[in-house]
């Protein structure tokens, strides 16, 4: 290519390579290690005087010849020097500071503040992990140039000190006038901030004139970054250094505290923990930055350890429950020289079974000495606060956090506070409400505090007090218009919804728990937890009442439903029935017999069924129970379909489709339009079955509800192997199972079964099996977006599109 100077400019020269190898922003930032943002502020020109180290990831990622990595060198202004291919920058002075020396009229010999110290490390002793993309985002933010006040923050032991000596060795060659680190650990009172940045940086003591007035002069002009590390304890010290920012235009100041400093001038930059693994086998597991960090410390201590397909599954359970936090990560590590990851798991709880690396200061030997150091700074309500919250299993919102602190408490200033020392994260939430959450390693210490307060038992049961009435009051909305937001909501608070059960049950709260079970039990069905849902209905003790255990069974029976288990299903709806007529609560009682009677036109006896649905259709009209009369409605319809009755079936279906429209609810529409489907589908009309099915999958797929979709998946596959796609029926097939195994949704109505079977069969036949099970694993595989996209295809191409 032609010379750099012909270009004139780094930006152009990198968007010409890139463009020549055909890769857009986002592939190179892949390649070179850097994020996209990074690689756009380059190509812009925001950013005209790139690290050593970023043009060489840049060079390595786009695979450059001698020639063209000479010329992207040789673009960057005021670099001489070509990067090496691989390894890192040959070192510029002592790892914390590369300052040249000051000049003789500024600085005498230094003289230590009270408290401070200066580093001096000759490099890093440990690798940076899991750090590529934040370092590579931080030092793009400094080297923009617009901000020049930069807090790392995040909780104790997440790594920020480490990162942040990353950043001043490698940004130190873009800084003339030095760069210094300065550790405040040890430092308590604000106004000794600035006496330790100029102690560290060898100024001499001032007499008689403010500190930051005997700095701003020697920092004048020179461009010169600054990492403060530790600011934490001294926050009231952020007027001070926005001051001295301000009044140093050069000066670029890069601190580390667990709370933001609160200034205008400041920029925060949040550190979070290392990623764990999304999935259990052995590529997702050996991907986790997280457990990279893991086996890199625990080789360190003398055990090399591998991922392998009997240990992947423990070392990620590790890693997640120390929630990726790296110092926790860090300190169990050891623990794997003398057990087995799976005897490591099992000791989390216990104290550590590795020792601590003895060049770590000594707050950070144990994650109690890390937290320890947090409770220093809490005022005691606010420490009264933290320790309560220990209850709380998972994320949580605000109304929660009120719960647990008791009738009248103020949480909020508290509340605010734990989040400033990143005690409390804020993390994503299903609504328009915060939603906060405690890592693991900080729930587990903050326990141990409330267990030793004595106020571990009220909290606990303020907790499952709080989690019973949300569950009873969800009862209602799951039935209503919200039921997808209800959802999403009941899945944010899923490990709470657990541990008040299990509460509830500890404490022989029989109706209690009977009634949190049986309130949720749709939520259980359609969000893939049945299994779970089925456990613990199994714990219900005798002392639960009537109506209690009615719920209870109206939850067993819907759960057993969704999972096929028909047998079970009579065998219990014999018990449900029979405690229905002793409760004198049609609200209550007619939605065990809906259920009971579907039950019984599972198993074809349709004589029961008629006199079970007609029993369960008059007590939902008189109670107002409008979804429980839709859905009743909708098993008349399934009880004409299995006695091949298609005449009552045509004369039920249309307006149950309409009832279901009006209550607006996505899971009773969705099963009204999979029912109706059956019945087009038997009639032959095949554009009829398309526009059914899907809008049936997408509704289903819009509210993550897995039952309607196991049943509308196989319909669709086995319409589409009728309209000669027999591969998008594989696929189709595929996908259904793949849902059908995760949530334990077993479509067995013997109709809609029959049907899916006969397509299945005729799939295989059509396609071979070599050609079938390739297609069929592509389905087990893909995306929520991809079954989307597929339906969408079968269903235009079988001639849907009319109104239902």
């Amino acid at each position: 290519m032609e010379a750099a100077a012909a270009f004139g400019d780094f930006a152009v020269v990198l968007r010409r390579l890139r463009e020549s190898r055909s890769l857009t922003q986002e592939e190179l930032a892949e390649r070179a290690g850097l994020t996209a943002k990074a690689i756009g502020a380059l190509e812009r020109g925001e950013r005209r005087r790139p690290y050593p180290h970023t043009v060489r990831s840049l060079a390595d990622g786009l695979a450059l010849d001698d020639d063209d990595r000479a010329a992207l060198v040789a673009a960057v202004p005021g670099r001489d020097a070509a990067p090496r291919a691989a390894g890192p920058a040959p070192p510029a002075g002592p790892w914390w500071s590369s300052e040249p020396p000051p000049p003789a009229d500024r600085v005498t010999a230094p003289s230590p503040a009270p408290g401070g110290s200066r580093y001096a490390p000759a490099g890093p002793t440990t690798p940076l992990i899991g750090r590529e993309g934040a370092l590579a985002e931080l030092l793009a933010l400094l080297g923009s140039g617009t901000r020049r006040l930069v807090t790392v923050t995040g909780p104790g032991g997440v790594g920020k000190t480490r990162l942040a000596m990353e950043v001043l060795r490698l940004a130190a060659p873009d800084f003339p006038g030095g760069a210094q680190g300065v550790d405040l650990s040890a430092v308590r009172e604000p106004k000794l901030v600035v006496p330790t940045i100029a102690a560290a940086l060898g100024l001499p003591d001032t007499v008689g004139v403010d500190p930051l007035d005997a700095l701003v002069p020697h920092l004048a002009g020179l461009r010169m970054l600054l990492v403060l590390d530790n600011l934490e304890q001294l926050t009231q010290a952020a007027p001070v250094l926005a001051g001295l920012v301000a009044r140093c235009p050069d000066l670029v100041v890069v601190a580390t505290s667990r709370a933001p400093l609160r200034v205008r001038a400041e920029h925060e930059f949040v550190l979070g923990p290392l990623t764990t693994p999304t999935a259990d086998d052995v590529d997702a597991v050996a991907s986790s930055p997280a457990v990279a960090l893991l086996l890199d410390r625990a080789a360190a201590a003398g055990s090399p350890t591998v991922v392998t397909d009997a240990d992947a599954p423990a070392l990620a359970a590790i890693v997640r429950r120390l929630d990726g936090l790296p110092l926790a990560v860090e300190l169990a590590a050891p623990g794997l020289r003398l057990l087995s990851p799976w005897a490591l798991l099992t000791r989390l709880e216990q104290p550590g079974p590795g020792a601590a690396p003895r060049d770590l200061p000594e707050r950070h030997r144990t994650m109690a000495a890390v937290l320890e150091w947090s409770m220093d700074l809490l005022e005691p309500e606010e420490i009264a606060l933290f320790e309560r919250l220990a209850v709380i299993s998972g994320g949580f919102s605000l109304d929660t956090v009120e719960a647990v602190a008791g009738e009248g408490a103020d949480v909020l200033p508290a509340l605010g506070a734990l989040v400033d020392q990143s005690l409390v994260l804020r993390v994503p939430s299903p609504d328009r409400q915060p939603r906060f959450r405690l890592l693991e390693p900080v729930r587990q210490f903050a326990m141990r505090r409330l267990h030793a307060s004595g106020l571990a038992t009220a909290t606990a049961d303020r907790h499952a007090a709080h989690f019973h009435a949300r569950a009873t009051a969800s009862a209602a909305l799951l039935e209503g218009p919200d039921l997808v937001a209800v959802l999403d909501g009941l899945d944010a608070d899923h490990a709470n919804l657990r541990s008040a059960f299990l509460r509830l049950i500890e404490l022989d709260r029989d109706v209690d728990a009977a009634e949190l079970a049986g309130s949720v039990w749709l939520y259980l069905a359609l969000r893939g937890h049945a299994r779970e849902g089925l456990a613990w209905l199994e714990r219900i003790g005798p002392g639960a009442s009537d109506v209690a255990r009615c719920r209870a069974l109206t939850g067993r029976l819907g759960l057993q439903l969704l999972a096929g288990d028909t047998v079970s299903m009579r065998r219990d709806a014999g018990a449900a029935v029979a405690l229905a007529g002793r409760v004198a609560e049609p609200a209550v009682t007619c939605e065990v017999l809906a259920l009971a009677g579907q039950a019984a036109v599972f198993a074809g006896a349709l004589d029961d069924a008629d006199e079970l649905l007609a029993r369960a259709l008059t007590q939902a009209e008189a109670a107002g129970r409008r979804w429980v009369a839709v859905h009743t409605r909708l098993a008349q319809c399934q009880r004409a379909l299995v006695a091949h009755d298609l005449a009552t079936a045509g004369l039920i279906l249309p307006e149950a489709v309409r009832a279901a429209r009006a209550v607006g609810n996505a899971f009773t529409l969705a099963t009204a339009l999979n029912v109706h489907a059956t019945l087009t589908e038997l009639l032959g009309d095949e554009p009829a079955t398309a526009t059914l099915l899907g809008e049936a999958v997408a509704l289903s797929l819009a509210g993550r509800m897995s039952w309607t979709l196991g049943y509308a998946l196989p319909a669709l596959a086995s319409l589409a192997q009728r309209v000669g796609d027999p591969a998008s029926a594989a696929w189709l097939f595929g996908a259904g199972a793949w849902i059908s195994a995760a949530d334990a949704v077993d479509p067995t109505f013997p109709v809609s079964r029959a049907l899916s079977d006969r397509g299945l069969d005729a799939t295989r036949t059509a396609l071979g099996e070599p050609r079938f099970a390739r297609e069929w694993d592509a389905g087990r595989a893909a995306s929520d977006t991809e079954i989307q996209a597929r339906a969408a295809v079968v269903t235009t191409r079988a001639g849907g599109g009319r109104s239902a």
